[in-house]
């Protein structure tokens, strides 16, 4: 896309950071943003990943590399979901960027100077929640389960019930009072303590989050009491998992279509005014009135219903664990990189719809058998596989590293959402994946499972790839070993059969190595035995098998069906071969003068066989350039 393109697509793309995308609140909200900026003319990038990144690991550093990708000075807005990136000074190098270029940030739940904050006003439907408890309900011994203590939430919500007492005239007793961590194991304990001391019995019990209310549900309910004839509890965050619970759970979410409304408003408002001061704006919540209250009648017989749904997710999330093991275990085997990337268009329309394409930086190519463009950038990256209108291709195309470039026109045009993910293994980045995505939300947690198959199967072939160059390669000079040689050779011959063979074949020996390892010392001996095999990587050319047998010796091959094969390859080869040496010589100038002894022929082949009986007669002829050179060295030192 052109720089002209970038102007006048900037004031209606809307780049968004979050993490944590498997959460179903964070993928809903998602969503909802995306809907909300389509009906308003706006796209939607969003670069995503999966870990909290509440500190720093080699995995969370791996899922940050996504947010190195931003091109902060095409956007209209940068949104940070705060709450889900548990990294303060990544969200403040972030913030920074974006503000550097004149592009506004708007934080969600989360307070950053000189930004839009859009608040969640948690407090005040939590006191709602509790009034509703206690003044609604007339209960009269309510307890309450905090999550973390010293947590935010936590403490303001246990505040926020001391309150309330304390308006209603009744005592905060501090043993009514407990820590359940926000999650099951410490609430159960909790409430297994509290139902023990049944002359101190509660009639609520008012809980922090969802996740601890309804393991206090499960517990009453297996200590014989009932929700809410005996116990009121309610809850708080309105999560995916309450829709499933029976009785249904009385809790307090976010309206998250206003949270939505709000990015909108304040975009379109620096768009107006791009000095609008930065300020926070209230975002409310909501309760919702459950059966866990007894605001609602239970209703028993839809249990069949829920049952049968989670029976219906667990199947499917069955199969798609059974999918992506299968997947793993299948292409790790093997160490060419090209051929598992071959292999990927089997899987992917399994996991994902829409467009997509995967990059990968130059370091993950290297040591593997895809092909770099010659002079490939070292900050570019590779378009690896792309799927477009449903057909999958392995482009091999080397691109400039910027986010917007890198999405072709025709998706930009078509899609409102795309969405940036992570490929990396811990710390190591390979590059990442670019989907295009439509109106259907997004199954994150389907998503996270892929990406990390993929990177697993990737980083072990790549493995793999490493350690079959070190079996085949010669450590030392960095052409093929004796093994290398010939299963490239054989490889070679595969490509062209039932064809007509010509090749061309160099027996070649570094003259005089043993009096440089004599007289200047073995370490400068590696250094001639490198420079020859870099002369005969430039001689041979790109479609060359180039080999050290070992000491001095060394073998360059050149393969082609008869018809393509140049006739002149003999000359161009000795021409390029002492052209490098010479050049090498008079840059250098070493106490000692380079030089090679070369053996040639240039013949048909038929079957792999011959290659030893073709290999002795360029030794042969190697052998009478080598005994040329002596007597021409003999001559010139008398």
């Amino acid at each position: 896309m052109s720089n002209r393109a970038h102007t006048n697509t900037k004031s209606n793309i809307i780049g968004v950071c979050v993490s944590q995308l498997q959460n179903k609140e964070n993928a809903s909200l998602m969503h909802t943003i995306y809907q909300s900026a389509r009906e308003n003319g706006y796209r939607i990038m969003v670069f995503g990943c999966f870990d909290k990144m509440d500190f720093p690991t080699p995995h969370s550093n791996g899922e940050a590399s996504i947010f190195e990708n931003i091109p902060m000075k095409d956007l209209a807005a940068l949104i940070l979901m705060g709450q889900t990136i548990l990294h303060k000074e990544l969200l403040l190098k972030l913030r920074d960027q974006a503000l550097e270029v004149n592009t506004p940030v708007i934080t969600v739940d989360y307070e950053m100077e000189g930004c839009f904050n859009i608040c969640l006003d948690y407090l005040s439907c939590f006191k709602r929640l509790v009034r509703h408890v206690i003044e609604g309900h007339h209960r009269h011994n309510p307890f309450f389960m905090a999550g973390f203590k010293g947590n935010s939430f936590s403490e303001e919500r246990l505040d926020a019930f001391r309150e309330v007492l304390q308006e209603n005239g009744m005592p905060v007793k501090p043993e009514h009072i407990a820590y359940g961590d926000f999650w099951n194991g410490p609430a159960r304990r909790i409430c297994e303590k509290w139902l023990e001391n049944t002359e101190d019995f509660p009639d609520a019990i008012i809980c922090a989050n969802d996740t601890m209310a309804l393991t206090v549900i499960n517990v009453l309910e297996e200590r014989g009491y009932h929700v809410p004839q005996d116990v009121i509890v309610t809850g708080f965050d309105g999560i995916d998992l309450i829709q499933y619970c029976i009785p249904r759970l009385t809790t307090g979410r976010v309206d998250q279509k206003k949270i939505a409304e709000q990015i909108i408003s304040i975009i379109q408002e620096t768009e107006a005014d791009p000095e609008a001061a930065p300020r926070f704006m209230p975002v409310p919540f909501h309760i919702i009135n459950g059966e866990s209250c007894g605001c609602k009648k239970i209703h028993f017989q839809t249990s069949n219903q829920h049952i049968l749904d989670v029976y219906t997710r667990m199947q499917i999330k069955q199969a798609h664990i059974e999918r992506i093991f299968h997947m793993m275990t299948e292409m790790t085997e093997g160490h060419s990189m090209m051929n598992i990337i071959k292999r990927f268009p089997e899987c992917i329309p399994d996991m994902m719809t829409g467009d997509c394409r995967v990059f990968v930086n130059r370091e993950f190519c290297m040591h593997t058998d895809i092909p770099l463009p010659k002079g490939f950038e070292e900050d570019h990256v590779l378009l690896l596989i792309e799927r477009k209108d449903g057909h999958m291709t392995i482009p091999l195309q080397e691109m400039e590293n910027h986010s917007i470039d890198m999405i072709p026109d025709k998706m930009l045009e078509r899609s409102r959402y795309v969405l940036y993910l992570p490929l990396h293994w811990q710390e190591e980045v390979y590059g990442y994946l670019l989907l295009e995505c439509g109106d259907q939300e997004l199954d994150y947690e389907r998503m996270k499972d892929f990406m990390m198959a993929m990177a697993q199967i990737l980083g072990t072939v790549k493995n793999q790839s490493k350690l079959y160059e070190m079996y085949i390669r010669d450590a030392l000079t960095g052409l093929y070993n004796r093994r290398g040689f010939y299963g490239e050779f054989a490889r070679r011959m595969r490509e062209l059969e039932g064809q007509e063979r010509r090749i061309f074949m160099a027996s070649v020996d570094l003259d005089h190595l043993k009096m440089i390892n004599d007289t200047y010392g073995h370490s400068e001996g590696d250094v001639a035995i490198r420079a020859i095999a870099d002369a005969l990587s430039e001689a041979a050319g790109e479609k060359g098998i180039c080999a050290r047998f070992g000491g001095d010796e060394y073998v360059a091959l050149c393969l082609w069906s008869a018809e393509a094969a140049p006739e002149d390859f003999v000359k161009i080869f000795e021409k390029r071969l002492h052209f490098w040496i010479d050049q090498w010589n008079a840059t250098e100038q070493k106490a000692y003068e380079l030089g090679a002894s070369t053996g040639i022929i240039m013949e048909s082949i038929q079957n792999v066989n011959e290659i030893d009986e073709l290999m002795k007669k360029a030794d042969d002829n190697m052998y009478d350039c080598k005994v040329r050179h002596h007597s021409i060295r003999a001559s010139r030192r008398e």
